[in-house]
């Protein structure tokens, strides 16, 4: 039976929620009803920022949830995992410290709510169930970006929600042998390393035997508090089957499809008995 080992890459594991708590300045309020996944009516509990109503229409920062009005897949799931995870809790509400309102005058925040568990940050929480997609124009303004990738990257993962294409690898034969299939869906790929190369965009690892010249990319510069970067050696991956997961990318026939790695729960190695 095929099985799959975890890459000892000293991953420095956060939890959710682990370090989640309010920040100063966040404001309580009562959720009074989520018109979808990332979108909800609430209304302030005491004093109220500059500029900002006691009744208000909140769009949660860093996520794009199903739209309930096509509807898209996994919109009413959405709607029912913020639902629960807010219902008769006070929120408190992060706004966006660089810009308060959207072109619809929904104020953008960040949701926290206590739970059981500790304090979790619901626009992180939802992207970690894989019921929303990441949705940030500017990483470098964007304070909990790394989490939110993270998530994201943790919900592929394990093929969760919106990213159940993930759940079966597949050998790179079989995603080769229909590609567009593929594109920009997540997805668990097999294959043998062929080389490995530092480049411009990061350290390749090159498949063995594609058609069209796939490769993983690793990017662990980006959110290195999740790497030992010390420890990584991808040199012992060459001759060996590896499993990569991730949103299959494929920009034009001259690059290849690719798929970007940031966090190690991304590569994994794949054996064989």
């Amino acid at each position: 039976m095929k099985h799959i080992l975890v890459l000892g890459m000293g991953l420095a594991v956060v939890a959710l929620g682990a370090l989640a708590q309010p920040p100063a300045g966040s404001f309580p309020a009562t959720v009074l009803v989520w018109m979808d996944g990332d979108t909800a009516r609430i209304r302030f509990a005491e004093a109220l920022p500059s500029g900002v109503a006691k009744y208000e229409t909140v769009r949660l920062l860093g996520v794009n949830a199903p739209e309930l009005s096509t509807p898209e897949p996994f919109a009413e799931e959405a709607k029912t995992f913020v639902r629960n995870l807010t219902a008769g809790k006070t929120v408190y509400v992060e706004l966006n410290p660089w810009e308060r309102r959207d072109v619809h005058s929904r104020l953008l925040a960040y949701f926290w709510v206590e739970t059981e568990e500790g304090w979790v940050l619901v626009n992180e929480a939802l992207l970690r169930a894989g019921l929303a997609r990441l949705l940030v124009y500017y990483p470098e303004r964007e304070p909990y970006y790394c989490r939110f990738l993270h998530a994201v990257a943790l919900a592929q993962a394990e093929g969760l929600g919106l990213w159940g294409t993930a759940a079966t690898p597949r050998f790179l034969w079989e995603i080769e042998a229909d590609p567009v299939r593929y594109v920009t869906q997540a997805v668990a790929v097999v294959f043998e390393v062929s080389r490995v190369g530092l480049e411009p965009q990061g350290w390749v690892l090159w498949a063995s035997g594609s058609r069209y010249g796939f490769r993983a990319v690793l990017q662990p510069e980006l959110c290195r508090t999740f790497w030992r970067l010390e420890e990584l050696d991808l040199g012992r991956l060459v001759g060996k089957k590896v499993v990569v997961r991730g949103e299959l990318a494929w920009d034009s026939l001259r690059n290849g499809p690719r798929v970007t790695i940031h966090f190690p729960e991304q590569l994994q190695i794949w054996e064989e008995p």
